[in-house]
């Protein structure tokens, strides 16, 4: 089961960095719990449901330019979970001032969507989430 999420957080970045935002909200469950601990000011902290979620996308697109997101590490955690590290570059719209942020989410999965998004900003904040510091 793991690799079958992980393929399904793969082809969601996929579209995110075609600009497919369609293509990327499929990969989330209609209910889908978002937590965003984005760092960009005016952006919520958590949003439930796929439309929240897409929203949040589009709001964090109108503050960072050239938003690319890549996967730096994926980690199969037990109860259809991963431990996701994620590198975010682009350029703040405002100040054109390039931009790098990395965070570690934990991501719920069933039925071949993610269910539910935890953001933390550290590795160890995550690794404990998981139960995995100790």
């Amino acid at each position: 089961m793991s690799e079958e999420n992980i393929e399904v957080v793969r082809k969601g970045i996929d579209a995110l960095n075609r600009g497919d935002l369609d293509g990327w909200a499929a990969c989330l469950s209609p209910d889908v719990v978002w937590e965003s601990r984005s760092g960009v000011p005016g952006l919520e902290d958590v949003y439930r449901g796929r439309g929240a979620a897409r929203e949040w996308i589009e709001e964090l697109n109108e503050v960072v330019v050239g938003l690319r997101i890549e996967i730096e590490q994926i980690t199969a955690l037990s109860d259809d979970r991963l431990l996701v590290a994620f590198v975010r570059t682009g350029r703040g719209r405002a100040s054109s001032i390039p931009t790098q942020h990395q965070d570690w989410s934990i991501l719920r999965f069933a039925e071949g969507q993610i269910t539910r998004r935890q953001a933390f900003w550290t590795k160890d904040e995550a690794l404990e989430a998981a139960g995995l510091s100790g």
